[in-house]
């Protein structure tokens, strides 16, 4: 008994061990289809009127095992199209990560990592 409630605790912590750490995650940029950048720091609103196919940037620090960071645009549900780590002092510290929307009407710009909310500070016209 006691060597199964031994083996039950070491293997909770080697799974424990395994999730992810996310600690912030926003978004940068903005670009078109023709990947014009709007820059998405201190604006709540938009400058521009995005429909259609739209790219966005986000910095997310953190690790990320099981739960990889993903982007709404209303209800257009962003594909990952590209990632690039943030290394400093040799460690990866994050991810540069760019996102594809397709369909893209109207809506806040939304940041998850798994089921939870980092960023919801723009308004995409």
């Amino acid at each position: 008994m006691l060597r199964l409630t031994l083996l039950l605790v070491l293997s909770f912590q080697a799974l424990m061990g395994y999730s992810s750490h996310a600690i912030n995650a926003y978004a940068v940029a903005i670009y078109n289809e023709f990947m014009k950048e709007e820059p998405l720091q201190g604006i709540h609103t938009t400058i521009k009127d995005y429909n259609g196919i739209v790219y966005t940037k986000i910095y997310a620090f953190g690790t990320f095992l099981h739960d990889k960071p993903h982007v709404k645009i209303g209800n257009s549900k962003g594909s990952l199209e590209r990632e690039n780590p943030i290394i400093k002092n040799g460690l990866i510290i994050g991810y540069e990560m760019l996102f594809k929307h397709f369909t893209v009407q109207s809506g806040y710009l939304e940041v998850y990592i798994g089921e939870k909310l980092f960023d919801r500070s723009v308004y995409v016209k």
